[in-house]
């Protein structure tokens, strides 16, 4: 004769209601999660907008102000600052993101005005101020080489108090990188434009670009 057993309904209930509460409050969770970098995500980009509005205003002083160091200063810090935060807003919503992807356009323009200005200085203000512009590329083949030439750079500016460097995502559709493309015949992952000409061979170290500063 089979043997039954009495079900325990109150534990089975018991365990749903567990099963319900613990599924309950992942969802609660996520959605706060979610929330939170939505939240955080407007809040950067308004000041995004406020910044870049900052950025074109003290770029105009310097047409009143010719060769004011603080202007120069301040628009640098304004651009740098913008800089870091599109970065972190590439991380959050990602490198393809159509608001990611606007404002890398709106910052391209600064960017040139930012290189303009510098040109200007050295010029007019008798200033000794290396450009270097960067072209990269997003593209999953190319991180390990853009990284590196990334790294050099920065290395670079950290070292030398005169040198700019301005950075342009070469897959924008943006006629301002059109132009420096067509310009200086960039392709591939990566591209260096040291005051107007472009750097040939394939960057390995410091050293390689410093020659070309001296």
């Amino acid at each position: 004769m089979v043997e039954t057993r009495d079900i325990d309904y109150n534990r089975i209930i018991l365990a749903f209601l567990i099963a319900t509460l613990f599924f309950s409050i992942g969802i609660l969770l996520g959605y706060i999660v979610r929330m939170t970098l939505q939240e955080n995500t407007i809040t950067l980009q308004d000041k995004l907008k406020n910044d870049i509005l900052d950025f074109e205003t003290i770029s105009l002083m310097q047409l009143t102000y010719p060769c004011n160091a603080l202007i120069l200063d301040r628009s640098s810090e304004k651009l740098d600052s913008i800089g870091n935060m599109i970065t972190v807003l590439e991380s959050k919503k990602g490198k393809y993101d159509s608001v990611v992807l606007e404002l890398k356009k709106s910052y391209s323009i600064l960017e040139l005005r930012h290189f303009l200005l510098i040109k200007d200085r050295n010029e007019k203000c008798s200033n000794n101020y290396t450009a270097i512009l960067y072209f990269y590329s997003n593209l999953k083949e190319c991180k390990d080489s853009v990284d590196k030439v990334s790294f050099i750079l920065s290395y670079l500016r950290n070292k030398e108090s005169n040198i700019r460097v301005y950075s342009f995502d070469m897959n924008l559709d943006s006629d301002i990188i059109s132009i420096f493309k067509k310009e200086y015949g960039l392709d591939g992952c990566y591209g260096v434009i040291l005051n107007g000409k472009k750097i040939p061979g394939l960057i390995g170290d410091s050293s390689y670009l410093e020659q070309f500063i001296k």
